[in-house]
């Protein structure tokens, strides 16, 4: 899939998405991590924005 085609971005990491947050991306919606066995996590769904990418590298997020 090309980036352009790309409408929501998943994030694994809770400090990444808080980092996001803070840095203005909209979050869409939180879900279970389904491959966690402990049920305790989430993954965090972002609208697709191009500067995402960029910013998680800037940042040493990444």
């Amino acid at each position: 899939m090309r980036d352009s085609m790309k409408d929501s971005i998943v994030i694994f990491s809770a400090t990444k998405a808080r980092h996001l947050l803070r840095a203005g991306f909209q979050i869409i919606d939180i879900k279970p991590d389904y491959n966690d066995t402990t049920h305790m996590r989430s993954v965090f769904v972002f609208r697709y924005d191009e500067r995402i990418h960029q910013y998680l590298k800037e940042n040493k997020i990444a």
